[in-house]
Formats: C-alpha cells, structure tokens, sequence
C-alpha cells in the first residue's frame, strides 16, 4: 500500500512540474516571438490599440514596415472565431507587411473584443457594417489616406463585400476569401457532400450520426460546428485532412503576444463563435448577396480553393460570373 501511495505521489510532482515546464516554455517561447518579429525599420509601426467602434471597446492590431504603404484592413472569419487575425499576424504577414500596413481587428464578440456586457441584439450585419466603417475612417485619419483596401475571410467575407457596397469611395480595392454568397444554399451543398462522403467510406456509425444531425437550417451553433466537422474530417477544410495543421493555427491564440492566456482558453473554447452564432444564426441563415449585391463601384477579387465545402467554390465562380 505505501509502495503505490509513493508511485501516486511521484506521478503527482512529475505532473506538476511538467504543467510548470510547459507553462515556463509558452511565456518563453511568447517573449521570443514578440522580439523575434519586432519591426525594426525607422519609419514602422506595431500597434496594439483598444478603440472605440459602435461605442463598444474593441481591439485593433497595425503592423508595417512603412506606414507610407497602403493599409490593408482584414477581416477575420468564423464568425466569431478569428482564426489567422491578430493571433497570427506576427507567424502570417512577414510578407505582406512588407508592401501594407495590416490592421487586425477582433470584431465585437470575438477573440479580445469578447465581452458578456455586449447586447446580443447589436450582433448584426448592420452594427458590424457601420464597426467597420468607422475604423475604416479611424485609420484614414490615422495615416493620412484616402483609401483602404479591405480583405475578407469566411464569416468576415459578407462584411467587408457590405462595407465595400456601401462606402465605395473609402475602398481602393475588395477581396474575398472564401467569399459567403447564400449561406442556406451553401450549408445544403456541404451537408450533400458530408453524407455522401460518408455513404462512400461505409461507416455505418458516421452515416448515422450525420443522417440524426439532418440538413440545414440548423437551430444552434453546436449543430453548425457539428456539420462541420464532418467537413473538415472529410477534408473540406484542409484538402490533406490535416490535423496538425489546424492545432497549430488553434495554438496561436496561445502563443500569441496580443493575447492574454485567459483570452487565449475563451477564443479557443469557442465563447465568441458562440455567443455569435446563436445572436445571429437566423441573419446569417438568410444571407444572399445575389439578391442584395449585384455589383461593386471597386475593383473585386476572390480568393477560393479548389476543395473548400465550408464557402463552397462553385457558389462563388457562378456569382463572379
């Protein structure tokens, strides 16, 4: 009995000082990263700011080797989830901040900008269009430029194509990344692909589990984030269906400078993916720029991969066209 008392014991501080370990290794590896990527040039800027959009705090993060150089403003995806916004900004843009200065920005509800006080009813496309118009005329002011460019991910997609819509004479230039055109039509044509993938593969227990989740629309983000699971297991996500791939870019908000550890779990435990998607899942169900966007006043791009079921290809070729 004292022999496996001790064994316990030991296994206990061995724990312990591995969880100490690791935790030493992440503020380390931290502190490297943001000296690592440290702009260095004279006339630079790397800004982390708290600014005020709709009169709710939200956070901003500008990165440039020369603020001479045209600004570029992303908007992250989900929505919600800003995955490779401000928390990969100093692994991503080593490149692009070479040519623009790049404005992150954690839209309300997401990543740092979460908040409980936040009103569900302020989470639409309408308040977020306007979020994005005003720090459209912060960094106009703020670098003496006429106009931005915008780029759009995902969730973030319909935003910035809205604001271009509307403020044509702020923008030089819109491009989409995996561009929303009709949410519902696009959930049905991945659901389609998930249940035939898995009628393909024989797995009887996986043919079930989807067949019970159903096609869309769907009531709740869980049921969402269920789906697409199944697309990214089928590799819809990520073509080589890689996993490494995706806990790396999840690890990010971690390794992150930007980003307290306490914001880090809440982004990665999807507490603004949440709480997004459940304030605005009937607005985004009824999402269809073929009825309210025909044509832009600014020049337009987008950028689809050739396997994505998330913001399926076809959807996007036939509205380009």
């Amino acid at each position: 009995m004292k022999t496996l008392v001790m064994i316990i014991k030991w296994f206990v501080y061995i724990l312990i000082g591995l969880l100490i370990l690791a935790f030493i290794s992440l503020l380390a590896y931290r502190a490297y990263l943001k000296n690592s990527t440290k702009i260095k040039t004279p006339n630079g800027i790397s800004s982390l700011e708290e600014i005020t959009l709709g009169d709710t705090k939200q956070w901003i993060f500008i990165r440039g080797a020369d603020i001479k150089n045209p600004v570029l403003i992303f908007l992250h995806g989900g929505p919600g989830a800003p995955l490779f916004g401000m928390s990969s900004s100093r692994q991503l843009d080593a490149e692009l901040i070479k040519h623009f200065t790049i404005v992150h920005w954690d839209q309300r509800g997401a990543g740092k900008s979460y908040s409980n006080k936040i009103p569900a009813n302020s989470m639409t496309f309408d308040r977020l269009v306007e979020d994005c118009n005003e720090l459209v005329d912060y960094v106009r002011n703020k670098f003496n430029t006429q106009k931005v460019f915008i780029v759009g991910h995902s969730g973030g997609s319909v935003i910035g194509i809205k604001t271009a819509f509307k403020y044509p004479e702020k923008i030089h230039a819109y491009v989409g990344v995996g561009q929303i055109i009709n949410d519902y039509e696009q959930q049905e044509l991945s659901f389609t692909y998930i249940l035939e993938k898995a009628q393909m593969s024989q797995n009887k227990k996986k043919l079930k589990a989807i067949k019970e989740l159903g096609p869309p629309p769907y009531d709740s983000a869980e049921k969402l984030n269920k789906k697409d699971g199944y697309i990214f297991q089928y590799g819809g996500v990520m073509h080589d269906n890689n996993v490494g791939k995706m806990l790396v870019n999840m690890s990010r908000f971690m390794t992150s400078p930007e980003y307290s550890l306490a914001e880090a779990f809440k982004t990665i435990n999807g507490k603004g993916l949440n709480f997004t998607m459940n304030a605005r899942s009937e607005e985004i169900k009824n999402t269809d720029l073929t009825e309210e966007i025909q044509s832009l006043k600014v020049p337009i791009y987008f950028f689809i991969g050739k396997h994505d079921m998330i913001t399926p290809t076809g959807q996007v070729e036939n509205y380009y066209d």
